[in-house]
């Protein structure tokens, strides 16, 4: 039996969601295909808050941080960093030749208006990239206060990464004016890895029509053709989509504002639990994020063994994220733990790993 998943990603998937992988091939240029891809626009543009187009990629959401930057930015770009997620975009973005900038941060802080504002201020910048909640800190930056600023800055493209936070923490695309909003299926929509999705404001396609070199697989408006058509460019993961259709039924049942409140419950729980067990947040106080906590390891508790442990047990649970422990061990500081809660994940669950863990204090 495999274990159950409370790491960051990919997280767990309900056996309902899984069965649909199992759906025989249809070709992808078939009516049926059509009437499949088209299904899933509504469900996804509620889970996006917006009625931008939500383009989906047979990739990770990686292929949409490349796709933001070869298809947006034609010199220079600015990216905030308080994370290994958000270095690793800004990353891309120099391997696809751009100028970055980068606003730096000390991981476990929030990315914060008024250095966006500053930064912004000072140079000449097509698009502002950022994470929303990064994974390997258990930081959720506030989305408001920096959506003020955006609107300063008509010029300047928002790109977004809610790869672990899109369906577990609201995102109201459409309201805060973010241009690309790009998520994976393996976090908090809890699915199978394999496909990613985003939502393009029209403010994005018409500077993806400046730019040259856009490349093929990523090219926005190549996408955009297909997908106005209820097609794909080329062949995507069709069992993925059966399954995502399945997920949106799901989710739409459930209902949005229940899901953003079951994570808040899950994610509240995991933080009094962490404090009353003698442990720290990682994360800066008032930004810790609903999908997945990150604490201290103030206990010293070797949980590389505890993990192992746990995984004989029916249990996987994430021991922190390697660079970040690796770098805490020089400096002479408590190393991190995770604890994931998004997804399709119920407090009683969270409560049921939270207890196995208890037994090694």
């Amino acid at each position: 039996m495999a274990n159950k998943l409370f790491i960051p990603g990919p997280t767990e998937v309900r056996k309902e969601i899984l069965d649909e992988m199992t759906h025989p091939q249809i070709g992808h240029r078939t009516q049926e295909f059509k009437e499949l891809f088209a299904s899933l626009r509504p469900g996804l543009k509620k889970v996006f808050h917006t009625e931008n187009d939500v383009l989906i990629s047979t990739s990770s959401g990686s292929g949409f941080w490349e796709a933001c930057i070869r298809n947006c930015v034609n010199k220079k770009v600015l990216h905030a960093v308080n994370g290994s997620f958000s270095k690793k975009w800004a990353d891309v973005s120099k391997r696809c030749s751009r100028e970055v900038e980068k606003i730096d941060y000390e991981w476990g802080k929030a990315v914060k208006a008024e250095d966006i504002d500053k930064a912004l201020s000072e140079g000449d910048y097509e698009a502002f990239c950022m994470v929303h909640n990064e994974t390997s800190t258990g930081v959720a930056s506030d989305l408001e206060p920096i959506a003020k600023v955006m609107k300063k800055y008509p010029e300047v493209l928002w790109f977004v990464d809610a790869v672990s936070s899109l369906a577990g923490m609201k995102i109201e695309v459409d309201r805060l004016g973010i241009d690309i909003c790009l998520a994976s299926s393996q976090k908090a929509l809890a699915l199978p890895a394999g496909i990613a999705v985003a939502s393009i404001s029209e403010k994005a396609y018409k500077k993806a029509e400046t730019v040259e070199g856009r490349g093929y697989y990523f090219d926005l408006l190549e996408l955009k053709k297909m997908y106005d058509k209820d097609q794909t460019p080329y062949t995507p993961s069709i069992p993925h989509l059966y399954a995502l259709k399945k997920q949106l039924e799901r989710i739409e049942e459930e209902g949005l504002e229940n899901r953003y409140k079951r994570h808040k419950e899950m994610a509240a729980y995991v933080r009094d639990w962490a404090k009353d067990n003698g442990f720290e947040m990682f994360s800066e106080q008032g930004y810790e994020s609903d999908t997945v906590s990150c604490m201290k390891n103030t206990k010293k508790l070797d949980f590389k063994a505890m993990k192992k442990d746990l995984a004989a047990k029916g249990y996987s649970i994430d021991s922190g994220y390697g660079k970040l422990n690796e770098n805490l061990e020089k400096e002479g500081k408590p190393t991190t733990f995770r604890i994931a809660h998004m997804g399709d994940l119920t407090l009683d669950e969270v409560k049921e790993v939270t207890a196995e863990l208890e037994k090694y204090f």
